[in-house]
């Protein structure tokens, strides 16, 4: 009796022994993981580097002058002449640019010819964001950029309307023009697209030979440390949008309801029960076919896609799949539709005071307008006009429209002038000041 008590009692201590280490072991692994700072209740390890930086080596050719600009035509419009010098607009990505042609009367939506980059807009790829900091780093830096067609003459253009495009650049100092297309394939990050067959294909051949055999960048065999290789994120849009330093490129999921859409994107935001305030971000469809049948005012939508603090477009996440078939977790659902989308009630203070309202729907009463700018272009900004509006209390709010219609005809500033409107629209910030955004003709009511 005694020898059996003794082993059941060495027994059981050999069992809490083992649960003991088990538990520690446990928690170990816990401590181990990183959980993002602004989400007390993600699991999710972050596995991103955050910095890139890339210096050629110099003993490598320098291919991006083995080919040479005709000093011919740099006074034209690229789009009428198919060469011309033109300024920055707009950086899209890594072969995508908006430009101003020479004459400053049309905008050029310039594709990079015999290169494709990775994505980093709609959506998000391994090397796409070190493109884009290549390409906007080395234009931003120029003295001179001058846009050249593929065959001399002779404008070329793709399915979406861009100018497919040579780049070249002049630094400030020099008065050698490099060609950026043949740059990035060179340093590694670009693939090659129709390139043999372009102007300049034999040496951009060359090029994207040099970077493989080389292992450049996304030729390297290593991961893009400014690419979010982790698990998703399951949080609020509150949590979203008040940590956005700590989420930028990571993989998201969030409940929203759509109340605006705009751009091939929709405005989204969630009550929160804390603050009972709403929050919102901006979520961007891209092209997918199936996005329409999704992103629809007045749906309460579970979105998953990447998080991207981005310096020209501000912060939206990107990247969504869709899916009317077997839809996996990561692919847009609709959770309920008809949902009733209510304006919060604010004042010019709240727009100066609360810039966690960004984003959300919003309704400003008893606006008396006072002055009025008409975007003229040829883009769809067109006819949009910039509404300064003055409070009961002598506070100025600014209103920024679309191009509105009204029976088919386009609404112009008289519609406007000197009137008292109530305005529901979303609270967006332009270059940093704080405005409303007002979307269809609907949306205002004129009370005198």
């Amino acid at each position: 009796m005694t020898d059996r008590f003794t082993i059941l009692k060495y027994t059981k201590r050999a069992v809490s022994l083992l649960l003991v280490l088990a538990l520690a072991f446990s928690l170990a692994l816990a401590s181990g993981c990183k959980k993002p700072s602004g989400d007390p209740d993600s699991t999710s390890e972050p596995d991103i580097e955050g910095n890139w930086e890339y210096v050629r080596d110099p003993s490598l050719p320098d291919y991006g002058t083995m080919v040479t600009l005709n000093p011919a035509g740099h006074d034209g419009d690229i789009d009428k002449t198919g060469r011309g010098r033109v300024t920055v607009e707009q950086f899209i990505d890594g072969d995508t640019v908006h430009f101003y042609n020479n004459s400053k009367t049309e905008l050029i939506k310039a594709r990079f010819l015999a290169i494709d980059t990775p994505e980093s807009t709609g959506h998000q790829e391994p090397w796409g964001h070190p493109a884009s900091i290549y390409t906007k780093t080395k234009l931003r830096n120029a003295e001179e950029i001058v846009l050249e067609s593929d065959t001399e003459g002779v404008v070329g253009m793709d399915g979406n309307g861009r100018y497919l495009c040579w780049v070249w650049y002049r630094e400030k100092g020099s008065d050698t023009f490099r060609n950026l297309n043949i740059e990035l394939l060179a340093d590694g990050l670009a693939m090659g697209k129709s390139t043999s067959s372009t102007r300049y294909g034999s040496v951009a051949s060359e090029a994207l030979q040099s970077a493989r055999s080389n292992r450049i960048n996304m030729y390297s065999g290593k991961r893009d440390p400014l690419f979010y290789y982790g698990e998703t994120v399951e949080l609020s849009i509150k949590s979203l949008v008040s940590n956005k330093e700590t989420y930028n490129a990571f993989k998201v999921r969030f409940e929203g309801v759509v109340t605006k859409e705009s751009g091939g994107g929709i405005y989204v935001e969630q009550y929160d029960e804390d603050t009972q305030q709403n929050y919102g971000v901006y979520v961007y469809g891209g092209y997918a076919p199936l996005a329409p049948k999704f992103l629809v005012p007045g749906y309460r939508l579970s979105i998953t896609g990447t998080a991207d603090d981005n310096e020209n477009f501000g912060f939206q996440v990107s990247g969504l799949s869709f899916s009317l078939i077997n839809p996996t977790d990561d692919d847009t659902k609709i959770l309920e539709k008809d949902v009733e989308i209510k304006p919060t009630l604010i004042t010019a203070d709240d727009l100066t005071n609360n810039p966690m309202l960004e984003n959300t729907f919003v309704r400003l009463e008893n606006l008396k307008v006072v002055d009025i700018y008409t975007t003229h272009s040829t883009t769809d900004s067109n006819g949009a006009m910039t509404l300064t509006c003055r409070t009961p209390d002598n506070k100025t709010v600014t209103v920024r429209t679309v191009q509105l219609t009204q029976d088919g005809e386009m609404v112009t500033e008289s519609y406007f002038s000197g009137k008292t409107i109530n305005v529901d629209g979303v609270f967006v910030y332009y270059n940093g000041n704080p405005q409303v955004k007002l979307f269809t003709l609907s949306d205002v009511t004129i009370t005198g």
